[in-house]
């Protein structure tokens, strides 16, 4: 369980809410106690409070051991993949969900990532959302400093140094904004979820009528394309695509 680091994450938001920092502490050290004691639905209560108000890697990872140790895998399966999508670079977080996943009953095989797949996973990992825009604002600093030392400094050699220097720092302010504007829409894009229930039906078309292409069982993870005539259109990792009824997902 990840007790410091959430209760670090709660505490730096906890005056932005009602909420107190001693009452959120003493909620995510509670539930640390209650889940070490072996009550992991008590934990999973006091787990639910907080993440009403607050939202992080730490904490959803928490709710999704909650969830694994009471054998709900689904729930399990989506508070990990929640946690991932706020700490993509989180081993622990790729470790549990890895071992939720050998128990659901579809094996859907991925499609085979580009080249540079793996390498662009690692560059844009973390355990936040934010540290693109937080490089981003520390290499605008930077440029401005050695832009202005290259104006206050008479050496002509050092001033072309310091010039090259900031344009450098100036393209890596832009390349941390595309990264950090990518991650943003990573974050806030829900088109990713997991199927709850025991088991559907996918249809060719939107309504019950429609051939059945195939079934999927609780703990898939799918993309949802659309939604028609109160069904949704999902794609699976291979590609393959159909339609189910949005009470049977939940978005991730």
């Amino acid at each position: 369980m990840k007790t410091w680091y959430l209760s670090l994450a709660i505490l730096l938001s906890a005056h932005a809410y009602s909420m107190t920092p001693t009452e959120a502490d003493s909620l995510v050290s509670q539930a640390a106690r209650t889940y070490a004691d072996g009550d992991a639905s008590a934990a999973l209560l006091l787990y639910d409070s907080l993440a009403t108000t607050f939202a992080s890697a730490p904490l959803f990872y928490n709710i999704g051991n909650c969830h694994f140790k009471l054998n709900d895998i689904p729930h399990a399966i989506l508070f990990y993949e929640r946690a991932l999508l706020l700490a993509p670079g989180d081993a622990d977080v790729k470790a549990n969900l890895e071992l939720a996943r050998q128990q659901v009953v579809d094996r859907v095989n991925e499609l085979p990532l580009f080249t540079l797949g793996s390498s662009w996973s690692a560059m844009r990992g973390g355990r936040d959302p934010d540290q693109w825009a937080r490089r981003a604002l520390w290499a605008c600093l930077i440029t401005f400093v050695v832009l202005a030392l290259a104006f206050l400094i008479r050496q002509r050699i050092i001033r072309r140094m310091l010039f090259a220097g900031s344009a450098i720092f100036f393209l890596t302010t832009l390349l941390s904004i595309a990264f950090a504007a990518y991650r943003h829409s990573e974050v806030v894009n829900r088109s990713a979820a997991i199927i709850m229930a025991p088991k559907v039906d996918a249809r060719s078309e939107p309504r019950t009528e429609g051939t059945k292409l195939f079934v999927l069982h609780k703990g898939t993870k799918v993309n949802v394309l659309k939604e028609e005539d109160g069904w949704s259109e999902v794609q699976l990792a291979n590609g393959t695509v159909g339609w189910m009824p949005p009470s049977t997902l939940e978005r991730i």
